[in-house]
């Protein structure tokens, strides 16, 4: 059985937030590493490959936010100053069952990718010493896929 969302294979009765809980109780090891880069790139990627809960704005602003935080461009102060000004007033950031999308937005996750080269599940599994590189690696990762995925639209 795989993820529908991401294609990570599961375990019978399995599912990915199982696998992210792994990931947050091997990052609990870590030192340093909550609240840091680290953990805003793991939640992030999680997140992206997994946008069926979310309004499609703010998975736009989490793609760009982790894009700028790759790249250096953004600090982890600047990620969360975005989070909190993309929630701000009546701004949905999860998606409900009964939330209308424009057809804009209805086209963008349906060209959302669901096939992914890397997911939680390469990284959950990981020693805390590997934990920060695995996380940067799967964030670029996500980060190149979307950007591809783009490109084809």
């Amino acid at each position: 059985m795989a993820c529908s969302e991401c294609g990570a294979a599961l375990p019978e009765g399995g599912s990915c937030e199982d696998y992210f809980h792994e990931l947050l109780a091997l990052e609990s090891t870590v030192p340093g590493a909550a609240g840091t880069v680290p953990h805003f790139l793991a939640v992030a990627s999680y997140n992206l490959q997994h946008p069926l809960g979310f309004m499609p704005a703010a998975l736009s602003g989490l793609r760009r936010t982790l894009g700028d935080v790759l790249a250096g461009r953004a600090k982890i102060d600047d990620a969360r100053k975005r989070a909190s000004a993309g929630a701000e007033g009546a701004t949905r950031v999860r998606r409900r069952a009964d939330s209308v999308l424009s057809d804009e937005d209805q086209a963008m996750l349906n060209a959302w990718p669901r096939q992914w080269p890397m997911t939680v599940l390469d990284v959950c599994r990981a020693q805390p010493e590997e934990y920060a590189d695995r996380v940067r690696v799967w964030a670029t990762a996500v980060a190149t896929t979307l950007g591809d995925a783009t490109a084809a639209r």
